[in-house]
């Protein structure tokens, strides 16, 4: 086993292989403890609305905390908070196996979500400091190969939680998923020891005076992130990919019911939706040699509105299907490249709080966007949500396209 871990390692810079590890094994945790736990709320006869409580939980304290974090990663570098935030992933993890009830089911949510966000917002900020000297090529394909962790388990954990609680019980899926943070636990405190950090504020303050990035670098509010054009473009884009992403996953069970397809053809919509994330972010080391990271977030928000257009003549099953692989192939790949713009144009000792604020802004997506579609999806009708949503998707192509001119033309 370990000759097979040094031959994978090898093939990567240092601490990547581990890092997706941690990505995969951490969000096993979240993945699958949000299927089996909403399934838990509703098979106990427990009002639909919980439901809806029970998935905002996962993001309301990432909402609220996301900055703060990133400012903390920044201080005190990763490796410290990596360990905390893995901790109580464990804690959220194990609570429902050691007392299964609502109320267990609630903590959960809140001390996962918080510590996942906790651990993916110190991870990212590593990933992109890995290799000193990396060309944006290469730092957008680490952070595609990150990216495959959280893919490969958004696809399993739902999948291993829901064969274990038909063959088993809730308890023993809850107790695998925790096994699986175990996992990511092991690997931060064994194999995240010395992971590179990256400038700090004082280190800023010493950098050669002139230009942008060294008059924000010194300022303290988050608004100065803002200051720069392209911090401005990068999180409007992040805004249009986040929502675009939590519209698909809350409206995809309320169009599937309403064009008559068993649970069944929806869960393998979600399915081909996680495939397409993955083999995206497969193909990201490939992609980043041929094409800049704004250029691939052109086409993938061609590709976004162009799916939201055709949802709802969906009258297939194939159909449906196809537009749920290629959407999950176009929404994967604007986190690598979102990730490596950002790494590179956060100014100098303020690369994780950059992050942070992503987090934010994702995270109030994903509280905002489902409390939203239930309050108009009645009122309006579905397909003039979806085509709604296209247009409102498809302001984010002027900003894409103004990034990728400027950077065809340095």
């Amino acid at each position: 086993m370990v000759p097979v871990f040094a031959s994978l390692t090898s093939r990567f810079p240092p601490f990547l292989l581990p890092l997706i590890l941690i990505n995969l094994t951490g969000h096993m945790a979240l993945s699958g403890g949000r299927v089996s736990g909403a399934l838990y709320v509703l098979k106990t006869g427990n009002a639909e609305f919980m439901v809806g409580v029970f998935m905002a939980l996962f993001s309301v304290i990432p909402m609220l905390t996301a900055l703060a974090i990133g400012r903390w990663v920044d201080r005190v570098g990763a490796a410290r908070v990596m360990r905390i935030g893995i901790a109580l992933v464990l804690i959220g993890a194990w609570l429902p196996v050691a007392f299964l009830s609502l109320t267990t089911l609630l903590l959960m949510a809140l001390l996962i979500g918080f510590g996942f966000n906790v651990l993916q917002i110190a991870a990212q900020h590593t990933v992109g400091n890995l290799v000193v000297s990396a060309s944006p090529s290469e730092r957008l394909a680490n952070f595609g190969w990150f990216a495959l962790g959280h893919s490969a388990s958004s696809a399993l954990g739902p999948f291993i939680a829901g064969i274990l609680i038909d063959a088993l019980s809730f308890r023993a899926a809850f107790a695998a998923l925790a096994l699986f943070a175990c996992v990511a636990a092991w690997l931060v405190y064994t194999r995240m020891s010395g992971v590179p950090r990256a400038l700090t504020a004082s280190d800023a303050e010493r950098a050669p005076t002139g230009g942008e990035a060294r008059e924000i670098a010194t300022k303290p509010h988050v608004l100065d992130l803002l200051a720069l054009p392209e911090m401005r473009r990068i999180y409007w884009v992040n805004i249009i990919t986040a929502a675009s992403w939590d519209l698909f996953i809350v409206m995809l069970p309320v169009l599937g019911v309403r064009l008559g397809y068993s649970a069944s053809v929806i869960g393998t919509v979600f399915s081909l939706f996680a495939v397409g994330t993955f083999l995206s972010r497969a193909a990201m080391p490939w992609l980043s040699q041929r094409a800049s990271e704004w250029q691939i977030l052109r086409a993938a928000l061609v590709v976004i509105v162009g799916v939201f257009v055709a949802l709802p003549w969906a009258a297939v099953a194939p159909l449906l299907m196809l537009l749920g692989l290629v959407f999950g192939a176009a929404v994967g790949m604007s986190q690598p490249n979102i990730l490596s713009l950002l790494h590179a144009a956060s100014p100098v000792g303020r690369g994780a709080e950059a992050i942070g604020l992503r987090s934010v802004i994702s995270n109030g997506a994903s509280v905002v966007v489902p409390v939203a579609f239930g309050a108009v999806v009645a009122p309006l009708g579905i397909s003039a949500l979806l085509i709604g949503g296209s247009v409102f998707f498809a302001t984010g192509l002027p900003s894409a396209h103004r990034g990728a001119t400027i950077r065809a033309n340095r």
